[in-house]
């Protein structure tokens, strides 16, 4: 009884360590607005080149 409870304290300590890292981690990317900088600053600018040089057949 006592080595499944210090194994279950192990698994719980590490789940929670793990939580709070995760939580951490994707509050500083809200606060910070990240993902709206890479998508502005690196997607944004690959998907214009990518369209850019696309061949059109008809044009406006």
């Amino acid at each position: 009884m006592n080595k499944v409870a210090g194994f279950l304290g192990k698994v719980l300590k590490k789940t929670i360590i793990f939580a709070l890292i995760a939580f951490v981690a994707t509050f500083t990317i809200y606060m910070t607005n990240a993902e709206n900088k890479l998508i502005y600053y690196v997607i944004r600018p690959f998907l214009n080149k990518h369209y850019d040089e696309q061949s059109r057949d008809r044009r406006i």
